[in-house]
């Protein structure tokens, strides 16, 4: 264990005895005093720098007695301050007795300089500057080892403060539009048993989808499904839903669908399958002996190319 460790771990009692106040302090701990004076200001990495380690380094020297790790802060807020940016601490050269704590502070600062150096100390100052000196405080507290609640409030801290600064430099989203093909308006017509006549009340809702669909342009295709109950054979109800899809599609016809606006009319027959009400086989069910018209045309998407583009 280093000098260095065993002031860090001397008692708040024992420094207290031999720094009493920070004005005594100062002859001992020069850069604490000389950061305890500054006003740093301004929006730059390195000074936004200053005001983090400024904090950490006066809750150690006034509120932990830790004035060797105060020190260390200090002096690193001072560099900033003078124009030399510091780099997050480099936790092989402190007492880190765990090897596996060790690890996971080397991988977590490698990601950190990755990012401060890709750009993050201009575009994201103060973001950055959080997380560096967020990181030093995870780093002093782990070599201390003897306040897991320390250790975990700056880990905690720090990847929050990465979160922040990770999002802060994810670029900016990359959309443009495009004109593609999907529903825009979807209707459906029912009918009475063991029928395919166009009833009165699905004449007047096929009507009111045809006014409808005249005053979108264009479009392209109408998608016919007929279906039917589960009362019967199988096969019966296939050619009964093939019936009703194509008593609309005459219908839809014969008030002129098919000219100007539509490129193509589809139908299909699904007879009882794909129920609208699941039931039982010959059941009777007003809701399955049904008609869907579905229509397709043009419509404007933003779509999202982030992706594409950091790829």
């Amino acid at each position: 264990m280093t000098i260095k460790t065993l002031l860090r771990r001397s008692t708040p009692l024992v420094l207290a005895g031999l720094i009493s106040t920070p004005a005594t302090a100062g002859l001992i701990f020069n850069d604490v005093a000389e950061i305890r004076e500054r006003a740093p200001a301004g929006d730059t990495f390195n000074a936004q720098l200053v005001q983090e380690y400024k904090k950490i380094a006066l809750f150690e020297a006034d509120e932990m007695y830790d004035w060797v790790d105060a020190e260390n802060h200090a002096t690193k807020g001072n560099m900033a301050a003078e124009g030399t940016t510091p780099l997050p601490y480099t936790p092989a050269e402190w007492d880190i007795e765990s090897e596996r704590e060790l690890r996971e502070l080397e991988l977590a600062r490698a990601e950190l300089v990755t990012i401060l150096d890709d750009g993050a100390r201009s575009s994201a100052p103060h973001e950055a500057a959080v997380a560096q000196a967020k990181y030093d405080c995870w780093v002093e507290q782990q070599e201390e080892g003897h306040q897991p609640a320390h250790i975990a409030a700056c880990r905690d801290a720090y990847l929050a403060a990465l979160d922040d600064l990770k999002a802060a430099v994810a670029p900016e989203p990359v959309k443009t539009t495009a004109v593609v093909q999907d529903e825009i308006a979807r209707e459906t017509v029912y009918f009475e048993f063991d029928k395919s006549t166009i009833t009165g009340q699905a004449q007047a809702k096929i009507d009111s989808f045809v006014a409808e669909m005249k005053q979108i342009q264009p479009v392209v295709t109408l998608y016919i499904a007929g279906h039917a109950d589960t009362t019967g054979p199988n096969d019966y109800n296939y050619a009964l839903s093939q019936d009703r899809a194509a008593s609309v599609r005459t219908e839809l016809e014969r008030q002129g669908m098919t000219v100007g606006s539509y490129s193509d009319l589809e139908i299909e027959a699904q007879g009882e399958t794909d129920l609208a009400v699941p039931t039982a086989d010959g059941v009777r069910e007003p809701r399955n002996r049904r008609v869907e018209i579905i229509a397709h045309g043009q419509v404007t998407k933003v779509i999202d190319q982030t992706a594409a583009v950091s790829q």
